[in-house]
């Protein structure tokens, strides 16, 4: 009997977004990323903006209310989320830049480096998409599980303890992962 879970969830996703990665190619998995970090700077910096200027009017309370948001915690994680997933939407569709990686075009490198940067894509987002939920900041590290909305995911979900607790690690590997593929880079000249 399957039974329904939070690690069930995030390795489903996992999959969802490794699948995509092998659809959309290296090339694009990689604009993906890139993609991504720009979207948690976005969500970031507009959550804070929108937090700083806007939830404490009163205007801000009714529209809550409104809208069925409990309070300004909950409606920061929203706001976060909604900004994050629609500014990996905009840059990987309309981004006005292109990829172009030089190592593992095809055959069994392409398969691997492309196995590997779908794996990389899937911690930084499923990593960010529960920074965001916990409530707390990616950027600014401060992740405080004990009283937040995924204290229960938390403690009974492995997946979730290892996305969270490694959340600085899942934001590094990709651009180090860049940084070591770019020295094994060849440049074709024309």
């Amino acid at each position: 009997m399957l039974r329904l879970s939070w690690d069930l969830f995030v390795i489903v996703v996992f999959a969802v977004i490794i699948a995509y990665s092998f659809i959309i190619g290296k090339n694009n998995t990689i604009k993906v990323i890139i993609g991504s970090y720009l979207a948690i700077l976005t969500a970031d910096g507009l959550g804070n903006l929108f937090k700083q200027y806007v939830l404490g009017s009163p205007q801000a309370a009714m529209f809550m209310k409104l809208f069925g948001l409990a309070n300004e915690d909950r409606t920061m994680i929203l706001i976060k989320i909604i900004v994050f997933i629609t500014a990996i939407v905009i840059i990987a569709m309309k981004g006005g830049f292109e990829v172009h990686g030089g190592i593992g075009h095809s055959g069994v490198i392409g398969l691997i480096m492309n196995l590997i940067f779908g794996f990389l894509s899937a911690g930084l987002i499923i990593s960010t998409l529960l920074i965001y939920v916990s409530g707390a900041s990616f950027v600014a590290g401060n992740v405080n599980i004990a009283n937040n909305t995924l204290a229960a995911a938390y403690a009974d979900s492995e997946m979730v303890k290892l996305m969270i607790d490694n959340y600085n690690l899942w934001f590094a590997l990709p651009a180090v992962s860049f940084l070591i593929a770019s020295l094994f880079d060849k440049k074709v000249q024309a």
